[in-house]
């Protein structure tokens, strides 16, 4: 059966059949959706930059393990920077004295604290080491590093362990990021353990906000993790197109533009 999907479609198909077979051939994927080898190929070279396969001559590989979004941990190699730093500033902006906020391993909500009042007296919660780090340095604020398994390559923990821990909290207000937003409304993740830890906030803040540069709307990753009626705002930056902009009225959200 072939299937006609456009090329954002197909390459989270690609990376579904990786997870589940480990293996791809070029020449399999060419026919399974009525493209050309040497569009697979580039396929398959685009996601081997982003994502942790290897290629191979035929297709390519995935260990025997979740398939994981590369390139938003590589802080040198961070696309939309500009973006992302006064996204990040707004949001330092929402933090008030005596709040207990939860920052996540996004690539804009982990430099939120480059941007806050040293005065602010707070309480950071966070699963990402590099946050935890950083907050210790502010002596105002108090700093929980959430525990469960660390995962090496996004410096976060996640699974039961901090899914569990997380819980036992209430937050004043949680400042996440995504890798996507999809037409849907759905939020998306490039790492399945991370989207389900995120997918935990919302019970227990107050708030959320969601920080996202606008070059994420309107496209897709792996694993869903929440809808956007479930987030009080989106912060994001001025380059947001009217599409965006109206994903986000139909849902309600406000939007907070930096």
């Amino acid at each position: 059966m072939v299937l006609t999907v456009n090329k954002s479609e197909r390459c989270l198909a690609i990376l579904d059949i990786l997870q589940k077979q480990h293996k791809v051939e070029v020449n399999e994927l060419a026919k399974r959706f009525g493209i050309s080898e040497m569009t697979v190929r580039r396929d398959l070279n685009l996601l081997a930059r982003q994502y942790n396969i290897t290629r191979t001559h035929g297709g390519a590989l995935m260990a025997n393990q979740p398939v994981v979004r590369m390139i938003s941990f590589d802080e040198s190699r961070i696309s939309n920077r500009e973006a992302k730093e006064k996204i990040a500033a707004k949001a330092a902006t929402l933090i008030k004295n005596g709040q207990r906020i939860f920052i996540d391993a996004g690539s804009t909500t982990r430099i939120i604290l480059n941007y806050m009042d040293e005065e602010t007296r707070a309480v950071i919660v966070t699963n990402h080491l590099k946050v935890a780090e950083h907050a210790l340095q502010f002596d105002n604020l108090s700093v929980i590093m959430l525990g469960g398994e660390m995962i090496r390559i996004t410096n976060c923990s996640s699974g039961s362990v901090a899914e569990e821990q997380i819980r036992k909290y209430q937050l004043d207000t949680a400042f996440l990021g995504a890798a996507a937003i999809g037409t849907d409304g759905r939020l998306y993740d490039g790492y399945s353990p991370e989207a389900r830890f995120k997918s935990s906030i919302f019970s227990v803040a107050k708030r959320t906000y969601l920080l996202t540069d606008s070059s994420k709307f309107n496209t897709y990753d792996l694993n869903g993790f929440a809808a956007l009626s479930q987030v009080d705002g989106v912060i994001t930056d001025a380059g947001i197109d009217e599409e965006g902009m109206n994903l986000l009225k139909k849902y309600n959200v406000e939007v907070i533009i930096a």
